[in-house]
C-alpha cells in the first residue's frame, strides 16, 4: 500500500516508494540520459496547457523509461556474456 503523497518508481519491475513530483527514484533517474530527463522536465512545466503539450510529456515520460528498461537490459546482457551462460558452462 501506498503513503498518500507517494507512489511507486515508474522504471519497469522497482517498487521504491517516491514522492509524487517526482518520476522515478534516484537509481532509475540517473539512468536516463540527460537530454531526455531535460525534456521529461520541460514537458512536465508545460503538460497542462493543453492536450499537444499533455501528449509530449506522456511521450518523453514513456522514453525515460524505456531508456532505463533498455539500458537495465543491456546490464544483464553484459554481465551474462562476461560470466557465462551456466548451461553452456557445463557444456549442455
Amino acid at each position: 500500500m501506498t503513503a498518500p503523497h507517494t507512489h511507486n518508481c515508474a522504471a519497469v519491475g522497482c517498487q521504491k516508494q517516491i514522492p509524487l513530483n517526482l518520476l522515478m527514484c534516484m537509481t532509475h533517474w540517473r539512468m536516463v540520459p540527460a537530454p531526455l530527463a531535460r525534456e521529461v522536465n520541460r514537458t512536465w512545466q508545460i503538460r497542462d496547457r493543453g492536450e499537444a503539450r499533455t501528449l509530449a510529456y506522456q511521450a518523453a515520460v514513456a522514453a525515460a523509461i524505456a531508456a532505463v528498461e533498455a539500458k537495465q537490459n543491456r546490464k544483464i546482457a553484459d554481465r551474462q556474456a562476461k560470466d557465462g551462460d551456466l548451461l553452456s558452462d557445463l557444456g549442455l
